[in-house]
């Protein structure tokens, strides 16, 4: 898989104060851009948010009250501006670090998997359905071997 340079990502990083390991934002940003396949100007806001927060949002958005490691919010839409607005992904940072413990997966592993998941739902990808599940992991394994990273779906 050959990738070009993709500057038509525009990603805004905001961070919650946290006391678990955070990517740097390059990573952050590079992860996502190789999980963008839109050729659209697109803007995507990644929030890394404490476990109280997603824990009430996924009680809000998805009538589950339990904290998770991601949420992704796909807007889709063009503002006012003209600028074409992906939506807004919503990560714990806490959540994240437990399950790459529980998994035995390196940190930035889980946390390059959690933003390609992420990624993917704002284009449209989903798991709902068998088939479609199986085309979203797919994709997914495709951009973390790219990366060097190891099968996600693999507890090692």
């Amino acid at each position: 898989m050959k990738r070009e340079k993709n500057n038509s990502l525009i990603i805004k990083i905001i961070k919650d104060e946290v006391g678990v390991y955070i990517p740097s934002d390059y990573k952050i940003k590079k992860w996502s851009k190789l999980a963008f396949q839109n050729i659209k100007k697109s803007i995507v806001t990644i929030k890394l948010a404490k476990e109280n927060e997603i824990t009430n949002l996924n009680k809000i958005y998805f009538n589950k009250n339990k904290s998770c490691n991601v949420l992704s919010f796909p807007n889709n839409s063009y503002s006012e501006s003209g600028s074409y607005i992906l939506g807004d992904i919503i990560i714990c940072p806490d959540v994240v670090k437990s399950e790459s413990i529980l998994y035995n997966k390196d940190i930035d592993s889980r946390w390059a998997h959690m933003i390609i998941h992420a990624m993917l739902h704002m284009q449209g990808y989903t798991h709902d359905f068998k088939k479609d599940q199986i085309s979203m992991e797919k994709k997914e394994r495709e951009i973390m071997n790219f990366l060097g990273y190891p099968d996600p779906y693999y507890a090692n």
